[in-house]
């Protein structure tokens, strides 16, 4: 409704204003400003909405100024409480939604600009399977069990150590005994081959097919029968440095290898693969510094269900980071299959 009467208003003047929520007022202005309306000003309020509406909601009054003048794409935040202190000033830039642009522009050196298909450091994401009763497992008195409360006797060539996002924002002991089931090794390889490798692991997914066969998304459709989604090499990497997306804090964690194989993430969970621990030690190092830190904070948006996604984390160039903080030659030196140019500021290679 609001997008519309902003349309409305694009060859008149005035002002519009309407209690919502936080969320969708950042809808409203992201589409508002990429169609290039006139909103010559706007500003948002935020305040208790528990404390004067008895609902427990992000809300604010959003406010706009309608006028066919050149267009302001930012937005200056306040809590109503003190309506005249500026609290930060989001913004629109070069397709991006900024949740702070002070902090962008302190920073935006560290900004990646190379495509996708060309960075060496991806951020990849934990296993989707949709069945978490049947594909995640647990240590029990007999062996192994599955959500179902079932003993579950398979192969270990398919069992993989896991941690769940809780385990990984918490650092949870107790999931030290989750296991996942991972069907295979790179998305759409055939599965039909676990039949002679492992007899028993296809016995169980036989057993569960049903509920397998129905997972709803259509990721799975066309694929081979009981398949994962978001596997690759990266998935089986001996060292990980990972956070959870749900959190509202940009905590990552270091993650090695469990009884000897690799830890798998739940698709709650972003990661860099890395190949030693070296390597991860140092790029967590980079990620909790202050730079990588107020950069990646200029894109998050705390109050959202997923503050920090995989399109936020691939914004930062980890290369350039690692060369501000004076640790690049110590990353070339342990990742030697990457060439980096600095006056270019280019990275090459692939890597997992």
């Amino acid at each position: 409704m609001l997008i519309h009467l902003i349309a409305w208003m694009s060859s008149r003047q005035g002002t519009v204003a309407m209690l919502l929520k936080q969320s969708v007022a950042r809808k409203v202005l992201f589409y508002s400003w990429k169609q290039d309306s006139p909103i010559a000003n706007a500003s948002i309020y935020r305040f208790d909405a528990k404390k004067h509406f008895g609902v427990s909601v992000d809300a604010c009054l959003l406010v706009c100024d309608i006028h066919p003048s050149p267009v302001a794409k930012e937005c200056k935040v306040y809590d109503l409480a003190s309506p005249k202190h500026i609290d930060h000033t989001i913004g629109y830039h070069r397709g991006m939604l900024l949740a702070d642009i002070e902090s962008f522009e302190r920073h935006n050196s560290l900004l990646q600009r190379i495509p996708q298909s060309e960075i060496p450091y991806t951020w990849r994401s934990g296993v989707k399977h949709d069945c978490a009763k049947v594909m995640e497992l647990a240590i029990s008195d007999s062996g192994l069990s599955n959500g179902l409360g079932e003993d579950v006797d398979v192969e270990d060539m398919y069992v993989y150590p896991m941690l769940k996002g809780s385990g990984v924002a918490n650092g949870k002991k107790s999931q030290a005994n989750r296991y996942m089931l991972v069907t295979q090794h790179k998305t759409g390889e055939p599965t039909n081959h676990i039949m002679k490798d492992a007899p028993r692991t296809w016995s169980y997914l036989e057993q569960h097919g049903q509920s397998l066969d129905k997972r709803g998304s259509s990721i799975y459709k066309g694929r081979p029968r009981f398949s994962v989604f978001g596997v690759g090499t990266y998935t089986f990497a001996p060292w990980k440095v990972s956070i959870c997306g749900f959190y509202k804090k940009l905590q990552f964690r270091i993650v090695g290898p469990r009884d000897g194989k690799p830890v798998v993430f739940d698709d709650t969970v972003y990661f860099i693969p890395c190949k030693s621990k070296q390597e991860a030690e140092l790029i967590h190092k980079c990620l909790h510094s202050s730079l990588a830190q107020e950069f990646l904070g200029a894109f998050v948006f705390w109050d959202s269900k997923r503050p920090v996604t995989a399109e936020v984390l691939r914004r930062l160039d980890l290369i350039a980071l690692a060369e501000e903080l004076g640790f690049v030659e110590d990353l070339l030196t342990l990742r030697p299959d990457i060439s980096y140019c600095t006056q270019a500021g280019k990275t090459a290679g692939r890597l997992f």
